[in-house]
């Protein structure tokens, strides 16, 4: 009987309770619901076969107080929208900070932070809910940073945007317009030359790091990226048509690549006032792919470094009080906990996400060129207190992959420019990294002995047939002949010549 009992109970738990699309489908098969016929209203084409996007993947918080589910919501895809949305409009409920009823899934409100997203500039950071006094009045809000570059706080009892200010360089858009509760894009933004250089990139202002709210000082502490992205799509084909792969990296453009902005350093950690919509303090960094970040009560602000630095911070003035090298680049926001009365800090030690397979590419603005490598260094989780007295074991030096020049191997320029869009489009560069320089998430294939010459029937037996499942490697039984030979060839000129600096593909 008991056992029967818990058969019951999963099933009642695994009992979907309500959905709600973030796209909709094909108007001819009847609107999912009203809001999703709101939303139909906002695309043209045929986009539910030539993309769509909008995946709620990371910022989801529950509101209490008004019995709601706020989410951020993902990016276009294909990002150019003359090929998702050819004549144009905002595509809801991409690029959105989205509410919905807590039991029913019901639409409540939303606040589109990129209108007619083309950059990559999804909204799926954090959502923080915030006690303010503005004016006077007490306003029970939602403070958001994503990737575009703004800082917006939202009245969360109807999602009205009270201030929108940019805390990185932002030249997509103008401003945010408060009356009429919209961005104010710029003429040029979505590149209609077909390139142009654009703030933040697509790696945004502000990722998935954790920004922190500290409700004592008031203030909000964002790691944020100073990069540029110049988009290109001049010569693609933009026509409708394209129908959406279920592999396959297609972004609508001829390339994209990352641009140092002259302005400000590459990366900060900076505190801002969600009520005075302004900065604080702002503490340059040489890496734009700052940690996540906590705060305490003590008023200090926790973040490590892609080179292994953990540092505190004085919460009020941005200054350096201690820092500890933990031997490995870190992505992650430490915790802290009471643990027999003592406060402990802990941090999982190692770098992830994009950074950990490396999308920036080579040299000063990859993640690859700290050294830290696939297979040699350990991630570790690590925990600090006052009185912490423990002998943390070494990790190895840094070390940089040593590609092997193949005089055998004679690069065709052809192949290797084909191979360069395959080892792209099949996502191999979410695992080897761009310009196929690898991070810490797979090996260097410019030092792998697999692409020299006679090792053919092993490439193809590891790529198209699977022989490194076991690994995590999977397999491409798609990849034709030709093709596996042009991402040979682009892989061998990458070790033989190097990678152009900045990524990008």
């Amino acid at each position: 009987m008991k056992s029967a009992r818990n058969t019951q109970l999963l099933q009642t738990i695994r009992k979907q309770v309500w959905r709600f699309y973030i796209v909709p489908g094909n108007p001819a098969d009847g609107f999912e619901d009203a809001a999703q016929e709101m939303a139909a209203k906002t695309w043209t084409g045929r986009w539910w076969e030539n993309g769509g996007g909008g995946n709620a993947w990371h910022g989801w918080t529950y509101d209490e107080k008004y019995n709601q589910l706020i989410f951020g919501t993902g990016n276009g895809g294909p990002w150019n929208i003359k090929v998702r949305s050819p004549n144009g409009g905002d595509n809801l409920f991409l690029c959105s900070v989205v509410a919905v009823d807590a039991d029913t899934g019901e639409y409540k409100w939303h606040v589109q932070t990129a209108p007619g997203d083309t950059w990559d500039y999804n909204s799926n950071m954090d959502i923080v809910l915030a006690d303010l006094k503005i004016d006077g009045k007490d306003v029970d809000a939602v403070l958001h940073a994503p990737k575009n570059g703004f800082f917006y706080t939202i009245d969360r009892s109807n999602g009205k945007v009270l201030s929108a200010e940019k805390f990185a360089d932002a030249n997509w858009s103008t401003k945010y317009d408060l009356k009429e509760q919209r961005h104010i894009v710029a003429e040029d933004a979505r590149y209609p030359d077909g390139e142009k250089n654009i703030y933040p990139s697509a790696f945004g202002a502000h990722s998935w790091h954790a920004m922190s709210y500290n409700p004592e000082l008031n203030l909000a502490f964002i790691p944020t990226n100073h990069l540029g992205n110049t988009f290109k799509d001049d010569g693609k084909e933009t026509k409708p048509g394209h129908k959406m792969a279920s592999h396959k990296l297609y972004l609508g453009l001829t390339g994209w690549e990352l641009t140092k902005d002259p302005h400000e350093s590459r990366g900060s950690l900076q505190a801002w006032d969600p009520v005075k919509n302004k900065r604080v303090w702002q503490v340059n960094q040489k890496s734009p792919w700052g940690g996540g970040t906590l705060t305490t009560a003590g008023n200090l602000v926790f973040q490590g470094q892609p080179d292994g630095m953990l540092k505190a911070y004085d919460a009020r003035t941005g200054d350096v009080l201690w820092s500890y090298d933990v031997g490995l680049g870190i992505s992650a926001p430490p915790i802290t906990y009471k643990s027999d009365g003592k406060q402990m800090v802990s941090l999982l030690v190692g770098p992830g996400g994009a950074l950990a397979s490396n999308f920036g590419g080579s040299g000063e603005l990859g993640f690859e060129s700290h050294g830290w490598k696939y297979g040699v260094h350990e991630r570790r989780i690590m925990t600090f207190s006052l009185d912490g007295k423990a002998v943390i074991p070494e990790q190895p030096a840094p070390q940089l992959a040593k590609p092997i020049i193949d005089e055998k191997f004679e690069v065709d320029a052809k192949k290797a420019e084909a191979g360069a869009g395959l080892f792209a489009e099949n996502l191999c560069v979410g695992c080897h990294g761009a310009g196929a320089v690898a991070g810490m998430k797979a090996p260097d294939l410019r030092e792998s002995p697999i692409l020299l010459t006679g090792s053919e029937k092993a490439f193809e037996s590891v790529v198209r047939g699977g022989a490194l499942l076991a690994n995590g490697m999977p397999k491409f039984p798609d990849l034709t002949d030709a093709e596996l030979e042009s991402i040979r060839h682009f892989v061998r000129r990458q070790a033989r010549d190097g990678v152009k600096s900045g990524g990008g593909h």
